[in-house]
């Protein structure tokens, strides 16, 4: 028989792209099959839930408030000869400059929604209690930082709103004892906000704050990993253990869908509701009433109660409330050793947690109402 009629043709060798050799490089090093295979196979106690999704969005958000304010920084002058001037720039000559800014604004509300929201979802399940006590630790501490990026960042476009917002914020802070003169002239630089303030404030809110909260958030990820995921907070171990999935696909398709809405959410509140500067910064508020951002318009209202009015009343308000409350969250792993986790068989949390709603709600609620009386 003919030889060239009997062997079969050659198949020529599969030549590996370019994307597959660099991943088999990291893999070689890094492992990076393995740690992928790691996220992504991890076990979800009860299955994939919508109340999960907090985490992931934070982390989007944050994400998102880096890349908007790393493109704001190609514009914006932290002097305050130029910080006015450069944000109306920004507004009114870069090209969707106004949505930019309008998008970072409005991240920054949603990021203070959404970690108010996540706490408010580990507190009700319980998911605070052991083994997840420094869990709430550090998601207090991201909290704080969350916060506080909201107050740097406030007083950046140097309009009237954003100078006397942080004189009065400053002015809460100086009425700490030991500790408040220091903190206030610190952060102010001077007998009134000027250049040192702003500079002070623009470092926090672009290096330190960002630095910070990425190192606590890496912490909380490992700590999160090392406790392994709660679970819902009723059912037996075995009813639980039968409904345990993969965080890859459900749990991964939720977060994203809530990424989505979340995105679709602050696009449109930068579209209907663009950020519009006063008049530039002046020692004189004029015909400005002083108000801070939403997110603290209770607490504002708060302080005019006539149980905090005077000295004494002022540093009950501004100081000891706050310091018993927050005493209180960080003490609450540590003194709540119930192992019950079911918030409906834990009535002191849930109508701890609903009055503290209902105040924010209703004193929030009547300082606007107060501010448009004034207006």
């Amino acid at each position: 028989m003919d030889s060239k009629h009997s062997s079969p043709a050659a198949i020529p060798d599969h030549q590996p792209s370019t994307i597959e050799k660099l991943v088999a490089f990291l893999d070689e090093r890094v492992g990076l099959k393995e740690m992928q295979a790691k996220m992504l196979n991890e076990p979800i106690p009860g299955g994939s839930r919508w109340a999960y999704v907090f985490g992931s969005i934070l982390l989007f958000i944050f994400a998102m408030q880096a890349l908007t304010g790393t493109l704001l920084m190609f514009y914006y002058v932290p002097t305050t000869d130029h910080a006015y001037d450069s944000t109306q720039y920004i507004i009114h000559d870069v090209d969707y400059g106004w949505f930019l800014l309008g998008y970072h604004f409005w991240g920054s509300s949603a990021m203070v929604v959404c970690v108010v929201a996540h706490m408010s979802q580990v507190f009700l399940w319980g998911a605070y209690k052991k083994p997840r006590e420094l869990l709430w630790l550090v998601g207090l501490a991201l909290f704080g930082i969350v916060i506080t990026f909201g107050f740097t960042g406030y007083l950046l476009p140097w309009d009237q709103r954003a100078f006397w917002a942080t004189t009065v914020g400053v002015e809460i802070l100086d009425k700490t004892p030991i500790l408040g003169d220091f903190i206030a002239r610190f952060l102010k630089g001077g007998p009134t906000p000027g250049q040192m303030t702003l500079s002070r404030f623009f470092v926090l809110h672009v290096m330190i704050l960002p630095a910070a909260l990425m190192a606590l958030a890496g912490l909380h990820l490992f700590l999160f990993r090392v406790a392994a995921p709660a679970g819902p907070f009723s059912g037996t171990k075995e009813e639980i253990k039968a409904k345990t999935d993969y965080f890859f696909p459900r749990q991964i398709w939720k977060d994203m869908v809530g990424m989505a809405f979340v995105f679709a959410g602050i696009c449109a509140l930068a579209l209907w509701e663009p950020v519009v500067l006063l008049d530039q910064a002046a020692p004189d508020p004029g015909e400005y009433h002083p108000e801070p951002e939403w997110y603290f318009l209770f607490y504002f209202q708060l302080l005019r109660l006539k149980i905090f009015a005077g000295e004494f009343g002022q540093l009950l308000g501004a100081v000891v409330v706050p310091v018993i409350f927050m005493a209180l969250l960080v003490a609450l792993p540590f003194f709540d050793k119930d192992p019950e986790r079911n918030i409906f068989k834990r009535p002191i949390a849930l109508i701890s947690w609903i009055a503290i709603m209902v105040v924010i709600v209703l004193f929030t609620v009547a300082s606007v109402i107060n501010r448009e009386f004034l207006d």
